[in-house]
């Protein structure tokens, strides 16, 4: 921890994390608007207009209000992901790992088969099979990302399993069980957390994505920060640069939060750096 906040790179990360979960978390407090109501008195008001400190949409709704509870909707589905893509990537990383044989051959080209397909057609045509939900789109980003947790853990499992530590609980009769979960895990977390936050941000990217394609299947009066881009397209070339811009801003600002953070928290992990 003294080093990450010795890290210029890491603070201005974590102060912008900082800054959009505190707003996630308090946005029903410190919105000025209910971030769902329309004006059709104040249609496209620009920034500074009112009571509209970054203006409105196209539909007289309040932009900071909206960027404020978009902010929710973001971290929920990115970090959901996260969470489910470590669950299932995680334990087959290490089954692979330390088996090997058939069953590391059978997982790696399972995850050689998802690699090669392209991301975010993969998940369009998966959200279109099942239907557009937001339950389907925190399953699809986190099952489709299993991949990477997987190929870390394996990678960390495969230099591991024939260190002195581990040879030492096999002569004492330590179980395979035991020796993954209280000897192997551990020792891999450092990568994982590094990938985990990476992650995470490019989450947050293509929830945005799936959102400004209409597949994300977040409800109408649920605000999200692509069907936000989404509507400021259509308002763009008619002087609502406005519509756009915030909600383009407020994602590029959280995900470079995100990989500065993640960037210095590899540096500080990587013993070789010490």
């Amino acid at each position: 921890m003294r080093r990450i906040l010795r890290t210029p790179s890491a603070m201005v990360g974590i102060s912008l994390m900082a800054l959009f979960v505190l707003m996630a978390i308090f946005a029903p407090l410190i919105s000025p608007h209910n971030p769902t109501q329309q004006d059709l008195q104040a249609i496209t008001k620009p920034p500074g207009t009112e009571s509209h400190l970054l203006g409105t949409d196209r539909l007289g709704r309040d932009m900071l209000s909206r960027i404020f509870h978009g902010a929710r909707l973001s971290l929920v589905v990115a970090l959901a992901g996260v969470l489910i893509g470590a669950l299932v990537g995680i334990p087959l990383g290490l089954l692979s790992g330390y088996l090997g044989g058939r069953v590391d051959d059978f997982l790696m080209r399972l995850g050689d088969i998802q690699l090669s397909l392209p991301f975010i057609l993969l998940v369009i045509a998966i959200i279109a099979a099942l239907g557009p939900s937001l339950t389907n789109t925190i399953l699809v980003l986190g099952i489709t990302s299993w991949v990477l947790y997987a190929r870390v853990v394996r990678g960390e499992v495969l230099s591991l399993k024939e260190r002195e530590f581990v040879q030492a609980a096999h002569a004492l009769g330590a179980s395979g069980r035991r020796i993954m979960l209280k000897h192997l895990l551990p020792n891999a977390a450092g990568p994982l957390i590094v990938v985990a936050t990476l992650e995470l941000a490019r989450l947050i990217v293509t929830e945005a994505a799936l959102s400004f394609l209409g597949l994300s299947g977040v409800p109408p009066e649920i605000p999200s920060w692509g069907q936000m881009l989404a509507d400021g397209r259509e308002v763009l070339f008619f002087g609502g640069w406005w519509v756009a811009t915030f909600p383009g801003v407020a994602i590029s600002l959280l995900v470079l939060g995100i990989n500065l953070f993640g960037d210095a928290l590899a540096e500080v992990l990587d013993p070789r750096s010490r």
